[in-house]
């Protein structure tokens, strides 16, 4: 068991936001941090991080906690795993805690990739078993010094030349098959019969580092004509260390050069790196197919805001391949196309024409130029059909850029090369973006109006308002009565709000002008007093995505009263009911006395109504 004491000191040092961008790109959303949820598939970003309050939700989903219920969700660890990965982040030594079994198992992954990593290189390097591999390189135009620089190695035929090797140095078959070097073998009856063969045979081995330069796996080529009824590349399986679309390849060399060019050049496949790098481009990393991936974006949006793709084929048509761009996007990289021209992909022109390819990757187009000249080529932007299909091609994608100049420039270029009047194409872009930010006028109207998807009600909203400044009076509570909520959580935070306010303003002693002063609270410190059973609900309030333009205390009390005339509508209509009931059930008991005065609170209630803004 470990202790509280260090588990809140871990929690302290850790900047949920900082762990959560090492696995998805977030988007500065108000005064919280948006993203595309990685715990199911959506479009829109409905995930969402606060600072403040060190949490995260997906309101799409519903997924939700903290950074330690973060790490547990995605990695598929314990507690006590996702305490000793931040401990190392924030260099807290746990006192108590032994390394779990999952740790070591991963130190004894790490162990095995290295040392098979050497029996790969020394193959090719040094062993006459090697000499074909060497041949091949050879022949494709790599030098040995390139090769070496990569740690390219090489598995012979044969069934168990690294199974064996591994066994003799000490591992285990467990150990060597939790690694994924090895599959373990069936019998007719398709059960395991207790030994293993390699999974790589005759192929040109290219290990898998981190940006450290850690081997976490493996991919092979065949380099044999007579293999060709077999997969050309083969990839480690996923391990506890190893996730294909975590890395990129290539970064652990490139990643100084990525870093003082401020611009990585993103390619598919190894050889496109290999290749490159001998001719000189050195910010070179490929990412082993075009769907990029969160984490992919996240580790090459750390180290530059530039990226040129050269991928091998036509990224227009391509949906996964968009979908990484935006990615990109969202995480602030500006993005470039590379065109390959008559080859095929980066290896083949780097290798016929290393300066034309120099020449094609300095005059790289920006991502969005590109997806138009791409339109404008396969459909005729003169006719009605055409600008219909090159808007339905290109809308979308400006719809999802992040920054409003940028997608001003590009819906005033489209509006230009089209003929049309810019407020149309602006008109078509708006009405395919997402709403970022909630607002009285999008929640639905009815008995418990909510806005999307989201659950979040007026009620919910009205006080997430409330906590969306560092500062509260009093007079901002007096817009609504406890009994105006139906929600119970809702009631109660609103009531402690409204009592600890009361209280801490009658214990002031101080003199008359000192309290009117004194009617601003700071909400960070009265936050400090909250009961523990209203932590969540406050938690989800934080993570409300308010507009910016909200901190202009007008506006936001402009927006607040809305809210709360709503709310108060609601009420009142609610209370109309129960006393009509409460005067026909007087009136049919013959009780005229109480079903007089209960006939006046009607009236009064109802001229309420009928008056308009409650608090307008």
């Amino acid at each position: 068991m470990v202790p509280m004491d260090q588990k809140d000191e871990v929690k302290s040092k850790v900047d949920i936001v900082e762990v959560i961008s090492s696995y998805l790109p977030l988007k500065k959303s108000g005064r919280n941090f948006s993203g595309l949820c990685p715990f199911h598939t959506e479009k829109t970003p409905s995930f969402m991080v606060s600072a403040e309050r060190q949490v995260f939700k997906c309101f799409g989903c519903g997924e939700s906690g903290d950074v330690f219920t973060f790490l547990e969700k995605m990695e598929g660890w314990e507690f006590r795993e996702a305490l000793e990965d931040l401990a190392k982040r924030v260099g807290v030594r746990l006192t108590t805690f032994a390394p779990s079994a999952q740790s070591k198992e991963k130190d004894k992954i790490l162990a095995v990739n290295s040392l098979t990593a050497k029996f790969y290189s020394h193959i090719l390097n040094k062993h006459p078993l090697g000499e074909k591999a060497r041949e091949y390189l050879v022949g494709r135009g790599v030098k040995e010094e390139t090769w070496r620089e990569y740690d390219l190695g090489y598995a012979p035929s044969g069934w168990q030349n690294a199974f064996d090797f591994l066994v003799k140095r000490g591992f285990s078959g467990a150990d060597v098959a939790a690694s994924g070097l090895v599959i373990a073998r069936r019998s007719r009856g398709a059960q395991d019969d207790g030994s293993f063969y390699d999974r790589f045979r005759n192929r040109l081995v290219f290990p898998l580092k981190d940006a450290k330069g850690t081997i976490l796996g493996f991919s092979a080529r065949i380099i044999d004509e007579a293999q060709n009824n077999e997969p050309k590349y083969v990839n480690s399986p996923e391990t506890l260390v190893f996730n294909k679309g975590s890395l990129l390849f290539g970064l652990d060399v490139a990643k100084s050069t990525i870093r003082s060019k401020n611009e990585a050049l993103l390619v598919e496949g190894e050889f496109d790196v290999i290749s490159s790098h001998q001719a000189g481009i050195e910010n070179v990393v490929a990412s082993k197919g075009t769907a990029l991936t969160e984490k992919q974006v996240v580790l090459v949006s750390r180290i530059c805001e530039n990226v040129a793709l050269c991928f091998d084929r036509d990224l227009a048509g391509d949906a996964a391949a968009r979908r990484g761009i935006e990615l990109l996007d969202m995480a602030g990289v500006i993005v470039k196309i590379v065109r390959l021209g008559q080859f095929k992909d980066p290896d083949e022109f780097v290798k016929s024409n290393p300066e034309g390819f120099k020449k094609a990757i300095n005059s790289a187009e920006n991502i969005y130029d590109f997806y138009i000249e791409s339109a404008l080529s396969r459909f005729d932007g003169a006719t009605a059909e055409g600008k219909k299909k090159i808007g339905g091609e290109v809308l979308p994608m400006f719809s999802k850029i992040s920054d409003d100049m940028v997608r001003a420039h590009y819906i005033e270029k489209l509006s230009r090369v089209l003929d049309l009047d810019i407020s149309l194409v602006a008109q078509a872009v708006e009405k395919r973006m997402p709403d970022q930010y909630v607002a009285a006028d999008k929640l639905v109207p009815g008995r418990e109006p909510v806005f999307g998807k989201s659950g979040l009600t007026l009620e919910k909203y009205f006080l997430a308002l409330l906590v969306y400044g560092d500062n509260l009076k009093q007079d901002d509570l007096a817009l609504l009565a406890a009994d105006d909520f139906t929600d119970g959580s809702a009631k109660d935070f609103f009531s402690w709000l409204h009592d600890i306010i009361s209280a801490s303003k009658k214990g002031s002693g101080k003199s008359s002008s000192q309290k009117v002063s004194n009617r601003q609270k700071s909400l960070k410190n009265l936050l400090s007093k909250l009961p523990g059973d209203l932590d969540g609900f406050v938690d989800d309030l934080f993570l409300v995505s308010i507009s910016p333009a909200l901190a202009d205390r007008e506006l936001w009390m402009s927006e607040l009263k809305k809210v709360a005339d709503r709310i108060k509508h609601i009420s009142l209509k609610k209370k109309l009911g129960e006393l009509s009931r409460d005067i026909k059930l007087a009136e049919s008991h013959a009780d005229n006395k109480k079903a007089a005065i209960l006939s006046r609170k009607f009236d009064e209630l109802s001229k309420t109504l009928k008056g308009g803004l409650v608090n307008g």
